[in-house]
């Protein structure tokens, strides 16, 4: 579901810098790491500086720096009420989990692109929002795409970035030969509100589709874009 928030082996401790635990912890663990999952991934102030405008790129399944970011970001939207199929609280393992499983399917037929602030040379870019673009295999649909887990971090909102990660994702979609691209969004979310001002139509829903992140049920909503070239 895409919400606006609106060989891949286990990582081990070094690849997400020191100080983060093992991605898999012993059973023992895994109940009190869990109880304090919101605590410790209570998200930073990531809003843009001013005259510094966000950038974006398109990430690479070896660049596994992202993750700590990446997975602060799911959090972020996660326990503010985005629909992307987690419950709340969210551990960061199950995040982790998550963006493994996205950086092992990374390549032609699935890409990652992210907005980021770049504070400079002696600093750490900050991660600002992110989409996928999953282009369908089937020989008698490789015309379509879907677009997936649209998410920008709630402290980098008002900023465009949604409307600019969209317009990256639809213009490499459309260099790849893609014409028709679809999505779903929670009934009634400002995802809704996102995509009808950049044009999306929207095809109907379908009700109590799946659990918010609080466990209610909600509906989803159902969309497609033709693309053309200018």
């Amino acid at each position: 579901m895409s919400v606006y928030s609106l060989g891949s082996a286990p990582l081990s401790p070094a690849a997400f810098g020191a100080g983060h635990p093992d991605p898999h912890p012993p059973a023992s663990r895994l109940s009190a790491q869990r109880s304090s999952a919101l605590r410790s991934l209570a998200p930073r102030a990531t809003r843009p500086s001013a005259g510094m405008p966000a950038q974006l790129r398109q990430l690479a399944s070896h660049e596994l720096q992202w993750l700590p970011q990446l997975c602060e970001l799911l959090s972020d939207g996660v326990h503010r009420g985005a629909s992307l199929g987690f419950l709340a609280p969210l551990s960061k393992y199950a995040a982790l989990e998550y963006w493994h499983g996205v950086f092992a399917r990374l390549g032609p037929q699935h890409q990652l692109w992210v907005a980021y602030e770049d504070p400079g040379p002696e600093g750490c870019p900050r991660l600002l929002g992110a989409v996928q673009l999953s282009l369908c295999p089937a020989a008698n649909a490789h015309h379509r795409g879907e677009v997936r887990q649209l998410m920008v971090h709630s402290q980098a909102r008002g900023q465009g970035l949604a409307s600019r990660l969209m317009t990256r994702l639809e213009c490499a979609a459309l260099v790849q030969g893609r014409s028709l691209l679809v999505l779903e969004a929670q009934s009634g979310s400002q995802a809704e509100a996102v995509y009808a001002h950049l044009g999306w139509q929207r095809v109907g829903e379908i009700p109590e589709y799946g659990t918010c992140a609080e466990g209610q049920l909600q509906g989803v909503a159902l969309y497609y874009k033709r693309l053309q070239r200018p």
